[in-house]
């Protein structure tokens, strides 16, 4: 289910519908500042009910994967420091100084400085390694253990190499959300510019101002333009009211323009589409309720929400099953 679609419907036609509302009386920023809610509430479900895959939206076109360069005589690398925002480590690796790359052991604060105690609990001193002397203090040569600490991991040895990518993580991320992206109306040529816009020919878009912007004269709020092929470059595009019709005549370039691509579609499976929709129009009727005027609404979309949570539970619990199913080998009394 795409996110909005005059044709058929989307997300956004489905939460009107759901709560009986429009774009006048929950506008579209709102809907989409709730979508990216809803999408960090399921994401959320997911990473916590799953096993052996991690939960990973399916509009990314990369891997969970990053890695930053080990500089010798270092062993504290930051963890924003990498490309991408990570939510949760679930392996780290490190490069041994010949290209070979090397599972690293996680440690956990508890583990350092326990106080030592017999069977009848009398006291007898505290455990020898502490974390200043394992990870501040760290001695030269190869890691093999590691401590993520505030926004900080920290490696057991200091390398005495340095190595391109040396540093590996593979993690959970955030949702893949839905954005306005900043563009300029250009009247003289009727055309569109934002850098790396990602938009290709008969792409949907919606074009939204902030408090202070302006329309361009000639395009309509909350009304769907198509992409067309004409003057479309990587950071240039024109639209049109159809598909592959002609340009929009833009007569003013507006200011503080922003567009959003409706097209796009959530990155989880498309059987859990309604679920998105089901819980922005909870969140809104639930903060809006004033007087009760959405309490028959909610007292039939609330119990569904509850069913969409266990849904979304026991897919991703369910859903690595192949990875339990493991064939025992039988031994023959001839080998």
């Amino acid at each position: 289910m795409i996110l909005s679609s005059s044709v058929n419907w989307g997300l956004l036609e489905n939460i009107d519908d759901t709560c009986g509302t429009s774009a006048n009386t929950f506008p579209i920023k709102g809907k989409i500042a709730k979508l990216n809610d809803a999408l960090h509430w399921y994401f959320g479900l997911a990473e916590k009910n799953a096993q052996n895959w991690n939960a990973d939206d399916t509009n990314n076109t990369s891997p969970p994967i990053d890695t930053q360069n080990i500089v010798s005589g270092t062993n504290r690398y930051k963890l924003s420091a990498f490309t991408e925002e990570i939510l949760e480590i679930l392996k780290l690796e490190v490069d041994d100084g010949s290209g070979v790359a090397k599972a690293l052991y996680p440690d956990i604060i508890d583990s350092f400085g326990n106080v030592i105690g017999n069977a009848s609990g009398q006291i007898s001193g505290y455990s020898s390694d502490s974390f200043d002397d394992i990870y501040v203090n760290a001695s030269s040569g190869i890691p093999s253990r590691y401590i993520k600490y505030g926004d900080f991991i920290y490696l057991d040895k200091k390398p005495n190499y340095n190595a391109t990518s040396g540093l590996k993580a593979y993690f959970n991320r955030p949702a893949t959300l839905f954005s306005f992206v900043s563009c300029q109306g250009e009247a003289d040529d009727e055309t569109f510019t934002a850098t790396a816009h990602g938009l290709v020919a008969n792409d949907t878009v919606i074009f939204e101002i902030n408090d202070t912007g302006t329309l361009p004269t000639g395009l309509s709020a909350n009304t769907e333009y198509y992409v067309i092929s004409t003057g479309l470059t990587s950071n240039v595009f024109e639209v049109s009211a159809t598909l592959s019709g002609s340009a929009v005549n833009i007569t003013t370039d507006g200011s503080n323009l922003h567009f959003l691509k409706t097209n796009k579609e959530p990155g989880l499976p498309s059987s859990h589409h309604p679920i998105l929709y089901r819980k922005v129009s909870a969140l809104f009727m639930s903060a809006n309720n004033s007087g009760g005027v959405y309490n028959a609404r909610l007292s039939t979309l609330l119990p569904e929400l509850t069913k969409d949570e266990r849904t979304i539970e026991s897919f991703y619990a369910r859903r690595d099953k192949d990875l339990r199913q493991r064939l025992t080998p039988k031994y023959s009394d001839n080998r």
